[in-house]
């Protein structure tokens, strides 16, 4: 039996958009800019995803807001079955 999927256009998907990148700062990929506390928004940062991010958003057309994760961390398991870092604020939503 075979399985056919759904057609997708990620550039119909995405056309304006605004997306909220959750991200950890971890040089080489994403680093705040040396003057950082002159710039606002997206403009603070710098590295090689956000250099991939920008092209990504130029070429299919969506907007996006960099959010550095509240706690610092990647994520962990808690005791409890909740997450910390940015797992725990992917679940959370």
């Amino acid at each position: 039996m075979e399985t056919t999927l759904p057609s997708i256009n990620v550039t119909d998907t995405l056309f304006n958009t605004t997306l909220t990148i959750t991200t950890i700062l971890e040089n080489p990929y994403v680093m705040l800019r040396q003057n950082h506390q002159e710039l606002e928004g997206n403009d603070r940062y710098e590295g090689f995803c956000v250099d991939m991010l920008k092209e990504l958003a130029d070429i299919l057309k969506f907007k996006y807001q960099i959010r550095l994760v509240a706690d610092g961390l990647y994520g962990v398991p808690g005791a409890n079955g909740t997450w910390t870092g940015m797992v725990g604020e992917l679940i959370s939503r």
